[in-house]
């Protein structure tokens, strides 16, 4: 018809605009959304110079394994079989200490599929954030933050000062 728009919407994007209408929804299947196209973008995002996982599998190899298994791959996890690799220990130094952290390399096939996984739960959870909450949030940094909280106290007359800190988390044995 003549006049009229029509916007063609993702199947994710029309998660988001539920999570957003309907509150209380719950949602109760999410994999679906985890297509091909979304790991092999995620995979294509991850740096050359990314280190391996117990694989030892470089992402240029894996990118060349996924375009070979593509269908396996995504098949395991929308049957719910997929098993997530174990990962690689590997101690980083503290700086300015004699001590190291621990640290979990996943392997390289396994942060594409988490991290398209998080887009998907992240469309949903963005909606009940917010605006002026920062940490951990795409485009939203610490500075962004500050700016925040300043244009707060020029705008307005402050009472009361709130300070927060940053504690050290512990790896469980």
């Amino acid at each position: 018809m003549k006049g009229n728009i029509f916007f063609v919407e993702t199947g994710i994007e029309r998660v988001a605009l539920k999570a957003r209408n309907e509150k209380n929804l719950q949602f109760t299947s999410l994999i679906h959304h985890v297509t091909v196209k979304e790991v092999f973008r995620n995979l294509k995002q991850i740096p050359k110079s990314s280190s391996s996982g117990v694989d030892g599998i470089s992402r240029d190899e894996c990118i060349d394994e996924f375009l070979k298994n593509h269908k396996s791959i995504i098949n395991s996890m929308h049957k719910m079989s997929y098993k997530a690799p174990p990962v690689r220990r590997v101690y980083i130094p503290k700086p300015g200490k004699t001590e190291k952290r621990p640290i979990g390399v996943p392997t390289i096939m396994d942060r594409a599929i988490q991290g398209t996984i998080a887009e998907v739960l992240s469309k949903i959870y963005e909606e009940d954030f917010l605006n002026c909450s920062f940490g951990g949030r795409p485009n939203k940094s610490a500075h962004n933050a500050l700016c925040t909280l300043q244009n707060y106290i020029l705008a307005k007359k402050i009472n009361w000062v709130f300070e927060a800190a940053r504690l050290q988390r512990r790896e469980p044995p």
